[in-house]
């Protein structure tokens, strides 16, 4: 079987993943850790280049893990909250090309009560997919893969999860995603 798109292979590793949590449900339910599943919901680029697609499409899936945070020690600072993301996303880029970003990152859960939270997070990885006449759009394409910095903004009510996420200079993109606990 061969796999012309990485995209393919993205979702063939969201498929493992999902059968595994369901083997592991139990562990990581007690160890509170939080499995997201999203969709594009609205993009809006900043600029009105005919070239933009506002329909992402976009699938991820992203691991919030439980634990202490980021530091090994607990030193009573806010930053001992941070807890670690993992994910990957597969969607349009902005010239409809099938693009892949695998992540990692922090986020801090600032306000909380036990149906709402609401949270901001930086994550940093790998953009695959800008191609051809676009492999320019984005700095540091080199080999066809850049490095990214994305913020986030979310509320989660519920389950339900809400997230604005600002894209460099290019736009802004509100995703719709559900957490599994």
């Amino acid at each position: 079987m061969k796999l012309k798109q990485p995209g393919r292979i993205f979702c063939l590793g969201v498929l493992l993943v999902c059968f595994q949590g369901q083997a592991l449900a139990e562990y990581q339910i007690e160890r509170n850790s939080e499995l997201l599943l999203q969709t594009s919901l609205w993009t809006k680029h900043y600029s009105n280049d005919p070239e933009h697609t506002e329909n992402q499409k976009l699938i991820n899936a992203e691991w919030t893990f439980s634990g202490s945070g980021i530091t090994a020690a607990r030193t009573g600072k806010w930053y001992d909250d941070i807890r670690v993301v993992a994910g990957g996303a597969r969607f349009k880029n902005s010239f409809d090309q099938p693009t892949v970003y695998l992540y990692a990152g922090g986020r801090y859960d600032y306000y909380e009560t036990p149906s709402v939270r609401a949270y901001a997070k930086l994550t940093a990885g790998l953009l695959h997919g800008y191609k051809g006449e676009y492999k320019d759009k984005i700095p540091l394409n080199h080999f066809g893969v850049a490095p990214a910095i994305l913020p986030a903004f979310g509320v989660e009510v519920k389950r339900v999860n809400l997230e604005l996420i600002p894209f460099g200079t290019a736009g802004v993109m509100v995703n719709i995603g559900y957490v599994f606990r």
